[in-house]
């Protein structure tokens, strides 16, 4: 039914996997201004959406706007485990025995209506993420929807590969024997999938999409302060379900508070094949280690590196890096946190620059950026929770007392929302040889640890005994020996980790593209899923097959 129409989109996704290129499926969308950001989210004020199989239960959400203050006031259909159990269980049959391409054709479809949507899902994911307009449109926007058409590709392709019958002829002894065999793929059961608060739809869309076309029913299962733009969702699939005649729970919107969370109770049912997780790393080890019989993926978060030893030019790479440091106030999973100076200083093309300046360096690029409002809008957005602000206020707060702190979490003037929860990063110095500790793991939000080191070997040695330990989804050099560089990217991918040198342009530094960058290696303690291998698809479907003894032909 969708399958034709998609057909072209759908081969080019699956080459752009294999050959691992620049490409991508989705145009642009041009982001809307504040004005219309406010209407598109307003005309939901007040509405129940129903996306779950028949329930009584109501929930109002606790999703308020990082940027105006207000709540949303957008209220769902909340099953209890039991009903969206038995709402799922009821679709199962009919969306395992349907085709293939029909399965597939509707997660295309999905993706199409989405992006044709393209701004009112911007507007809902910065109302509810923080995330800028700009980043809504690209990250949560064609990025997302590029993910999504990734694992479907990949799950096709996967697919595609098992034939239907085959004719098996081998001659035992005399005589030729001679079957004729029949293969078909059979999804493992239900799937839960848990969306994070900050950017649900980047590691949603490829998780529910995966599973879907390859049968398994799926609850989708938002943070309970960021739910609209996943609903939002959530809904478009079960749109186009119900267009292929195909039951519409099959994809299901399973909304929970804060006060009672069902994720853990889900996850653990028997029913539950499959879980698809990304959050916190406590969470996301809790179900690693205690949901057996049950095919887990997480993607959790790490403490992300930076190893400064030389680069071409200095003001260029602090720009960088101050803007990774500041793009959507430090809330992504490859947000670099810790980054290591030598004692003896950067070597540029200029000559030899003392740490003290290359501090000073950043600490100005940041300002800069900090006092472009227009600028620091689009890239910093505003945090997402009030008790990220509180906990960053306190690392500041303690680093001024031991005498480390270099510099506060200050807002920046936001030009469309003075009241956004809107801060610039904050700056911390230590070394460990004085007894100066860095927290262990991740400290989410616009958070740098400034590291003093011996020189670039102990700098990298630090750096991976800190992805070992606490993990690691994105890690940063910046050298200009090649061989030097070669070293260090094998000390990473003896940690586990993947590595990125260099990075001085207009891209972001975090950028991961979809159909070429491997995100996560699934090697170290930040996750065991990678968007997008094989592996994330292929234990999602099994193959069974019968076979028939007949006359030789």
């Amino acid at each position: 039914m969708f399958f034709e129409t998609h057909l072209e989109l759908l081969q080019a996704a699956a080459e752009a996997n294999r050959t691992r290129t620049a490409w991508t499926g989705y145009a642009p969308i041009a982001p809307p201004d504040a004005a219309q950001s406010d209407a598109l989210v307003g005309a939901y004020d007040g509405a129940t959406l129903a996306l779950s199989s028949p329930t009584n239960s109501v929930i109002t959400a606790d999703e308020v706007s990082p940027y105006t203050g207000k709540a949303l006031n957008v209220s769902y259909g909340a099953p209890s485990v039991d009903e969206a159990l038995e709402g799922a269980a009821a679709t199962a049959a009919a969306l395992r025995d349907a085709a293939v391409e029909l399965r597939v054709g509707v997660c295309l479809e999905a993706l199409h209506r989405i992006h044709h949507r393209g701004q009112e899902f911007a507007a809902v994911t910065s109302h509810t993420t923080g995330q800028s307009l700009n980043m809504a449109c690209s990250g949560s926007g064609t990025n997302a929807l590029d993910r999504g058409l990734e694992a479907v590709a990949m799950a096709w392709s996967a697919m595609a590969r098992v034939p239907e019958n085959v004719t098996w002829q081998q001659r035992f002894g005399k005589s030729n024997v001679t079957l004729r065999k029949r293969f078909r793929t059979r999804p493992l059961g239900t799937a839960l999938v848990v969306a994070c608060a900050s950017f649900p739809a980047w590691n949603a869309y490829p998780a529910i999409l995966a599973n879907l076309a390859t049968g398994n029913p799926v609850l989708v299962k938002p943070h309970p302060r960021s739910v609209l733009a996943t609903a939002l969702a959530v809904g478009v699939m079960r749109e186009v379900l119900a267009e292929a005649q195909l039951p519409v729970d099959a994809v299901q919107l399973v909304v929970d508070t804060a006060a009672a969370p069902v994720a853990a109770k889900l996850a653990t049912s028997p029913e539950v094949r499959i879980v698809d997780f990304t959050g916190s790393p406590t969470f996301g080890s809790w179900l690693e280690r205690n949901v057996p019989n049950t095919l887990v993926f997480t993607e959790t978060a790490g403490v992300n590196t930076v190893v400064l030893d030389s680069v071409s030019d200095l003001s260029e790479a602090m720009r960088t890096l101050a803007g990774g440091l500041s793009l959507f106030s430090g809330q992504m999973c490859t947000t670099p946190q810790n980054i290591y100076i030598p004692d003896a200083g950067v070597r540029t093309d200029d000559g030899v620059i003392a740490r003290d300046d290359v501090i000073a360096a950043l600490l100005s690029a940041i300002d800069d950026l900090a006092g472009a409002p227009r600028r620091a809008g689009a890239v910093c957005g505003a945090l997402q929770s009030e008790a990220t602000l509180h906990s960053v206020t306190a690392l500041a707060d303690a680093a001024e007392v031991d005498g480390t702190l270099l510099r506060r979490p200050v807002p920046y003037a936001h030009p469309d929302y003075p009241q956004a929860r809107a801060v610039t990063p904050l700056v911390i110095r230590v070394d460990p040889r004085r007894g100066e500790t860095l927290p262990d793991g991740e400290q989410f939000g616009p958070v740098a640890f400034l590291v003093d080191a011996a020189d670039t070997a102990s700098a990298v040695e630090h750096a991976t005994a800190s992805v070992r330990s606490h993990g690691a989804i994105s890690s940063y050099l910046y050298c200009t020996d090649d061989a030097v560089v070669d070293e260090v990217a094998d000390a990473y991918a003896d940690a586990g980790a993947s590595l990125s040198a260099n990075l001085v342009s207009s891209m972001p530094m975090q950028f991961a593209a979809a159909y070429s960058d491997y995100h996560v290696t699934g090697l170290n303690p930040a996750g065991n899923a990678t968007l997008t291998d094989e592996s994330f698809i292929s234990g999602r479907f099994r193959i069974v097959q019968d076979r028939r003894q007949v006359e030789g032909e």
